[in-house]
């Protein structure tokens, strides 16, 4: 098996492209829209990656604050791009082993790898989800909770998106689960936040009035998060986990004992990383081979 062969294609933007367009791409109508997105320069060589929470750390004005600080939040939204992406670290040639690639996503728990040619010029990226859907249809005879993360960090649905925002910001993390006297009541995502910007135009209100942040994510947590609760138990074996991710398009998956108290959280890199260390990345590619087989 080549690189190429595990390799997916995600939108790419320039580096002078304004950082709206970052938004819109990642805030789509459903969370199928990419959580990162790849910049490159003219000639299409990788110069640096934006994300999701990236951009919310701009918006929040806890990334590029003077520029926040001295512009207001509308003219930020319309810099370039390049002012805010972080440099490429996991970027791996194209003639790279497969398998160095997802013993190196697997070691440093990263959810995707950038590929690209001896001239930098991007090629495609090995991701979590690529990898995890040529899983598929296999058991693994491991259960979750061996691969789940076990602190978890929750907000109450009365809660404001301003503090979603800043605590997703603050912990790095993309989801938060939401929990209502003592039982899981939903999920709200990084994603959830951008999608609610831009769906619901109130980057429209930030742009033409400069309207304050605070103002934009005044709403409830309730009022955006997802309400259909999918969780997996810490027994189950992974493969339940990767069926529901992929089926669905979801990147975690919160854990929940019998009586439905929250013990964790898995998410697709969990799951490919703790497969990865349990079985080793050879018997991972493996599988993915015989998956394309049948």
């Amino acid at each position: 098996m080549r690189l190429v062969d595990i390799m997916c294609l995600r939108p790419c933007i320039y580096w002078d492209d304004p950082l709206i367009t970052a938004l819109s791409i990642m805030a789509g109508k459903s969370r199928q829209s990419p959580y990162r997105v790849v910049v490159v320069n003219s000639n299409k060589k990788v110069k640096g990656v934006i994300t999701g929470r990236r951009v919310l750390e701009v918006i929040l004005g806890k990334r590029g604050t003077s520029l926040v600080e001295s512009k207001g939040i509308a003219k930020v939204l319309r810099e370039n791009v390049s002012l805010f992406i972080d440099e490429p670290h996991n970027v791996f040639v194209e003639h790279m082993p497969p398998q160095a690639v997802i013993q190196y996503m697997a070691e440093n728990k990263v959810g995707f790898v950038i590929v690209i040619d001896d001239n930098w010029v991007l090629q495609g990226m090995v991701d979590d989800s690529t990898v995890l859907s040529r899983l598929r249809g296999e058991v693994f005879g491991v259960p979750v909770k061996d691969v789940m993360t076990s602190r978890v960090y929750h907000i109450s649905p009365e809660s404001s998106l301003m503090e979603a925002a800043s605590l997703m910001t603050d912990l790095r993390v993309r989801r938060l689960p939401v929990v209502h006297k003592g039982e899981l009541a939903g999920i709200i995502t990084v994603t959830d936040l951008l999608n609610y910007l831009l769906i619901k135009e109130k980057h429209v209100e930030m742009l033409l009035h400069d309207v304050g942040v605070e103002e934009v994510f005044s709403e409830k947590v309730k009022d955006v998060m997802s309400k259909e609760v999918l969780a997996v138990s810490p027994h189950d074996d992974v493969s339940r986990a990767i069926e529901i991710m992929t089926d669905r398009d979801v990147s975690g998956l919160p854990v929940t004992s019998n009586n439905g108290e929250l013990v964790g959280l898995v998410s697709r890199i969990d799951v490919l990383a703790g497969l990865t260390n349990i079985k080793g990345a050879t018997t991972v590619l493996d599988l993915m081979v015989s998956q394309l087989v049948c």
